[in-house]
């Protein structure tokens, strides 16, 4: 068993996650809705992307069989929808679609990306998020003659080669995106606990401060995507408005990035099974790899090439809230408390609003992810006594977690800090497999840190398509003031002549 399985079973997320490329596609399902519009370039890309959806093991099932039975028939829920061209309003394929979530749309479309030149962040997300709006799709594609280009909901764009030979660019950036599903916790997996935060903002005082300073930095570079309302985007129709509002859980929007302050904690080094209590050694750890004794949780952990019994308590964190400006907060209305209380997601609400405004975070799972995962490697990092940086900055202060839509540059090194995850499929946020990668690749950084154990200080995980989460011992403005510098150094290199 892999230290992956063992962050599904503490979040409660089913184990028959595909984490490969290979595998994400032999699980895959697709269909070929009918065309609306065929075109020799069009009916030529379809048919090259279906042969190569075959050779790479793709299900293809002809589009009268992946329907339901009835009168109403709907396409069966899990198959992945290819539609070519844009539709009238009632010939959509959304509106044969039994699922928001577990029927993923790819529009193919016969045109440039409908992005302006030079365009910041914002308005390349704004002009991808108003395409997804219109044609209510997940994934649109622009197929051109010499290339194609398909975007997403997280404002990624991924440009392809020629699409005569796209094997390659399916499987190891598109097949990513239609298996890896876009869903956040449901909200009755979620215990809300409305007036817990309040009596505390004062004790947390000082962590608010934090939050404000990195809003303003973020805010002043322009790094931090913003967010994005459905109120300014165009739609064909009151009724497809509302298909976007049920699929963003009736949000006014999506906003992108968090900023999180994981609180102290009481973490104990890591135990090797062989030395463990005789009652933790006699626990059948095959079966299962979380074990709850005397009210307190163990779990079995894969490391070093030995297996080590880490004792987890519970896990708190302020946490932006999801659908907030990120760079211009209100902390009596946007930071809120996220936990992993008793093994359960639990959400207390800030003091000026209740549960009904609080959604959980597309990125909830991940949050939390890396959260378990600072608590074992701090508990792994302190297992031979040794003074740990890491470890006891969690233990007194607490570390950060921050997520932005850019990428280090490795040519501007943070000492103490390891780089990982570029390697990873390019799944999107809300996704099982971005908890997964978040998890076990923060354990393997005490594989990959090449300094003394006790100056480890956090990792960058970089998460492709999608973005970066740095987690460590910088304070939540510290980590914006990094990024902010790496950024400026980036762009005065790019200005040096040759």
């Amino acid at each position: 068993m892999n230290n992956s399985e063992l962050i599904f079973e503490l979040l409660g997320i089913s184990k028959n996650v595909p984490l490969t490329e290979r595998d994400m596609a032999e699980a895959l399902t697709v269909t070929f809705y009918p065309p609306h519009k065929k075109t020799p370039l069009l009916n030529s890309f379809s048919e090259k992307l279906k042969n190569s959806l075959i050779e790479i093991g793709v299900k293809i099932v002809p589009y009268d069989q992946a329907l339901t039975k009835g009168k109403k028939q709907k396409i069966k829920p899990g198959i992945v929808i290819i539609e070519q061209g844009e539709g009238e309003d009632e010939n959509l394929a959304i509106k044969k679609v039994s699922s928001l979530y577990y029927n993923p749309i790819v529009a193919l479309l016969e045109s440039a990306p409908p992005i302006p030149q030079n365009p910041t962040l914002q308005e390349t997300l704004d002009s991808i998020v108003g395409v997804l709006a219109w044609n209510l799709s997940h994934v649109p594609v622009f197929v051109e003659e010499d290339k194609w280009t398909f975007c997403t909901m997280n404002g990624a764009v991924i440009e392809c080669d020629n699409w005569r030979d796209p094997n390659h660019d399916i499987l190891y950036s598109l097949i990513p995106k239609l298996s890896a599903q876009v869903v956040p916790p449901k909200r009755e997996e979620i215990v809300y606990r409305e007036g817990q935060l309040d009596s505390k903002m004062g004790e947390y005082s000082g962590y608010i401060d934090d939050f404000m300073g990195a809003a303003k930095v973020w805010r002043d570079n322009g790094l931090m995507l913003a967010h994005t309302s459905i109120e300014d985007l165009k739609y064909r129709n009151r009724f497809y408005k509302r298909i976007v509002s049920q699929y963003l859980d009736n949000r006014t929007g999506m906003s992108y990035g968090f900023l999180v302050k994981q609180l102290p904690a009481d973490v104990e080094p890591a135990v090797e099974l062989k030395d463990a209590p005789q009652s933790l050694r006699d626990f059948d750890w095959n079966k299962r790899r979380i074990v709850e004794k005397d009210e307190q949780i163990y779990v079995l952990v894969h490391q070093f090439g030995k297996e080590w019994i880490v004792k987890i308590p519970d896990v708190w964190l302020l946490s932006t809230r999801s659908g907030c400006n990120k760079t211009n907060l209100n902390p009596r209305k946007d930071i809120l408390r996220l936990g992993l209380h008793k093994g359960e997601i639990t959400i207390d609400t800030p003091p000026e609003i209740g549960a009904e405004d609080c959604r959980p975070s597309y990125d909830t799972y991940a949050i939390l992810a890396h959260a378990v995962g600072n608590i074992i490697t701090a508990s792994l990092l302190l297992r031979n006594d040794r003074k740990s940086t890491f470890s006891e900055t969690l233990q007194n202060d607490g570390v950060s977690i921050s997520h932005w839509h850019g990428y280090p540059d490795k040519q501007y090194p943070l000492p103490g800090y390891v780089i990982h995850g570029g390697d990873n499929p390019p799944v999107s946020c809300s996704t099982p497999q971005s908890a997964a990668y978040a998890f076990y690749g923060k354990l393997r950084s005490l594989d990959l840190y090449k300094g003394p154990a006790e100056t480890y200080r956090g990792d960058i995980h970089i998460e492709p398509h999608h973005g970066t989460n740095i987690t460590g011992c910088m304070t939540i403005t510290e980590s914006a003031k990094w990024v902010d510098k790496m950024h400026k150094n980036m762009l005065a290199k790019e200005q040096v002549p040759g």
